[in-house]
């Protein structure tokens, strides 16, 4: 008879899931022999918190919920920052999480019982719903339950704990469930405009001088950047992006502004300080896309749609709140708004251009000039994947995204440094074989998380890493420098391309742009990982002021 595990397995091959990620611990083995048993791919990662970096990314990528695993005790606390970042950027993960067994749960406080801890009361706050199998018989209907609420609504991680000894246990086939791909992928649900709402949107937009729509990651992660895009082209409505948006529209549109906040693009920036009426699409307005809640400012008049109504004019009034899902409603705003908009690309009268180059002080090389030979370098269907803090921000500002879709992801949920390391291993693995993906990561952030270039040798991955080393926390040198704190946060040099090599991988430490041109293209080329570590300048920053951006900047 088959156990629990070999069920859980089961029911993962019917959603088409192609791999979870996790660290093995003696409770979860059962797992990981029937993962082998039924030939699905369980990734060993280096740690847990890559594990669930990895399988956020690979959600991100795919379209399809994310799974990793965790043993009981430190296996959970490490996936705490992997959790959190997934929560906060709204993506659907499963987490398995191992628990002690069922007969020792009273002796869980201080670990009498080796690793125990409350996971579940750690874990809960950082996920929708935390799910807990008692029986091997009700496998199938907390799983059921626990796709149901990663999927529906806004899309979120949730946990599903399974005690030791029920890991064994032989489940009730009369409580199978059917499951098909259809639970495993997000959005499970897509809601609609209601008919006063779309009216509403209607009238609000054709009285515009200057609309614009402003994109988040609700429009990238539900699969809604084709039609918003298509409502942009078709009304001529210029467009500007959150991060996590960037992708919603080809970025070499007439119609793209680029990414809006403190790490986007003067233009950007200037484009949504002059519309009148923003519609903003699946984007939660965060601090940072909004110059700390100053874009759109209280002259203007915001449409705002998400489909979690609790999102809707939380960081400041809106003229019009609509619940839908971004799919549907830029689809049924395409049709209403024919005949009853002017169709003129405003844009154009923004007087404000592209951030201009940024030249390194301290003669080291410029990251915008490290990121405009990566953009140049990828195709359409390629993917990059940006590390937290000041590597998304060069990512953002300084690199296009050449067609519309999820082809631009970094993690700017909870923006901790150290996920790409992980999550690059969920991406390149979702991501289908002739795409290719590169991983852009700064040296402090890459440090954390370095260890997975073993899991990308050991897999084979042809992933392509590039690591801005200025041997520093950039972010964080730049505030001591500007309170006079001394010494500052700078680290020894480091050879990350010597480390790589020392991990099996191709790598290159490089002190000029030719010569990283030279090894970056080249390692689009090799057929596993490759790292191109480039001195990178220690002054430059991505951040852009609002006061940088010029005020009336259209005609």
């Amino acid at each position: 008879m088959s156990s629990l595990s070999h069920r859980l397995v089961e029911i993962l091959v019917a959603g088409g899931v192609k791999a979870i990620f996790g660290v093995p611990g003696g409770q979860t083995l059962p797992l990981y022999g029937a993962a082998h048993d039924a030939g699905l791919l369980h990734v060993l990662m280096r740690d847990e918190r890559g594990a669930a970096c990895a399988a956020d990314a690979y959600a991100r990528a795919s379209g399809h919920v994310g799974f990793c695993d965790a043993t009981v005790g430190p296996g959970a606390t490490n996936l705490v920052s992997g959790l959190a970042e997934a929560m906060s950027s709204s993506i659907p993960i499963v987490a398995i999480v191992a628990d002690i067994r069922t007969t020792r749960s009273h002796l869980r406080r201080r670990a009498v019982v080796s690793q125990a801890v409350d996971q579940a009361a750690m874990l809960a706050p950082l996920v929708k719903w935390v799910g807990r199998v008692e029986r091997g018989e009700t496998l199938d209907a907390v799983l059921d339950q626990a796709l149901r609420i990663a999927t529906t609504g806004r899309p979120g991680p949730v946990v599903l704990e399974i005690p030791e000894d029920v890991f064994h246990e032989e489940p009730d086939p009369s409580q199978f469930r059917n499951f098909s791909e259809r639970e495993f992928v997000y959005p499970r649900f897509r809601s609609a405009p209601t008919t006063v709402g779309l009216a509403a949107a209607v009238d609000l937009l054709s009285r515009a001088k200057r609309p614009l729509i402003m994109a988040g990651g609700g429009v990238t992660f539900s699969g809604a950047a084709n039609a918003v895009s298509a409502l942009a082209q078709q009304h001529q409505i210029p467009v500007v992006t959150s991060i996590s948006g960037k992708g919603t529209i080809d970025e070499r549109s007439p119609l793209a502004a680029g990414v809006t906040g403190m790490f986007g693009t003067v233009r950007a920036n200037a484009a949504a300080m002059a519309a009148d009426v923003v519609l903003v699409i699946g984007c939660k307005l965060g601090q940072l896309s909004t110059h700390g809640w100053q874009l759109p400012g209280p002259g203007q008049t915001i449409i705002h749609i998400d489909v979690d109504g609790e999102e809707i004019g939380r960081t400041g009034p809106v003229a019009l709140g609509i619940v839908a899902d971004a799919r549907e409603a830029a689809a049924m705003l395409t049709t209403a708004l024919r005949g009853k908009i002017a169709a003129r690309n405003w844009l154009g009268d923004v007087q404000a251009r592209l951030n201009g180059p940024r030249a390194a002080s301290d003669g080291a090389v410029a990251p915008t000039r490290i990121a405009e030979v990566i953009s140049a370098a990828l195709r359409e269907d390629d993917l990059l994947l940006c590390d937290a803090s000041l590597a998304s921000g060069w990512g953002a500002a300084n690199t296009l995204v050449k067609k519309a879709g999820p082809n631009f992801i970094a993690p700017r949920g909870l923006a901790g440094i150290g996920w790409a390391g992980g999550a690059v291993i969920g991406a390149r693995i979702a991501t289908p074989p002739h795409r290719r993906v590169v991983a852009l990561a700064g040296d402090g952030g890459w440090a954390y998380s370095l260890s997975e270039m073993e899991t990308a040798v050991r897999l084979g991955l042809d992933i392509t890493y590039v690591i801005l080393n200025n041997q520093a926390l950039g972010w964080i040198k730049h505030i001591e420098d500007r309170l006079g704190i001394t010494p500052p946060s700078t680290f020894t040099a480091v050879d990350f391309g010597g480390v790589a090599r020392s991990m099996g991988a191709e790598g290159a430490h490089v002190t000029n742009l030719e010569d990283f041109e030279a090894h970056f293209q080249h390692g689009l080329e090799h057929p596993g990982p490759y790292l191109v570590d480039v001195a990178s300048s220690m002054d430059a920053s991505p951040i852009i002021a609002l006061g940088d951006v010029p005020k009336g900047a259209y005609s």
